[in-house]
């Protein structure tokens, strides 16, 4: 079984997420990658990277029989474009994973969709990975499931369910769904995304949203 495993590109190390994975991963006949950015943390038995090209990004995308990420927009959905149905992790804020919660937001509507495999506790963890051989997805199961504009939709704050998002979340919404209705914060406005941009150009960890 080949893993790949990707916190994003948020300045915040994600340990807890590295060290549950580290646990839960079988000993024996697994293989991978982990792009571990800021983390102290790196799950035995698969080669460590901070950074990866998008090149290679895609390419574990493509080649890797199970995807583990953090809840970032752009991570999650570039692994659903790969064809996996991914186990995903909110960074908290309480832990010091990120500047805010909005990535259990993320996760409680893609889990209600069932497009993502959403894990809350090391229990659960050890549990997907030790059932889970493959998070990949029939092309025929991806068309049944439920359209996204409504997600991107209470994601962005439209509704009364949720608050607006970062306008870097807002950027990739408008892209991934281009016919939701999408409402953008007031200029200056802060809080962190979640999306998997570059903070520069050519900074090569993830890639750009499409």
């Amino acid at each position: 079984m080949r893993v790949f495993v990707t916190v994003g590109t948020a300045l915040d190390p994600f340990d807890r997420m590295l060290r549950w994975v580290d646990e839960a991963l079988p000993r024996q006949g697994v293989t991978g990658v982990c792009q571990y950015g800021s983390s102290t943390v790196v799950p035995r038995g698969l080669e460590a990277r901070e950074r990866l090209s998008r090149a290679e990004f895609e390419r574990e995308l493509r080649e890797s029989d199970v995807v583990i990420c953090h809840a970032g927009i752009g991570s999650i959905r570039a692994a659903m474009d790969a064809g996996h149905r991914p186990i995903v992790m909110a960074r908290l804020a309480r832990a010091g994973e990120h500047v805010n919660d909005h990535q259990l937001e993320i996760c409680r509507e893609l889990a209600r969709g069932d497009r993502i495999c959403w894990v809350e506790s090391r229990p659960q963890m050890q549990d997907a990975l030790s059932k889970i051989r493959s998070s990949r997805v029939s092309d025929r199961a991806r068309r049944a499931k439920a359209p996204l504009e409504p997600l991107a939709e209470v994601l962005s704050g439209v509704g009364a369910r949720a608050a607006p998002r970062h306008p870097l979340a807002l950027r990739l919404l408008a892209r991934w769904c281009p016919t939701a209705r999408l409402r953008y914060p007031p200029a200056g406005a802060r809080g962190g995304s979640g999306v998997d941009a570059p903070r520069h150009k050519g900074d090569g960890r993830l890639p750009e949203p499409r």
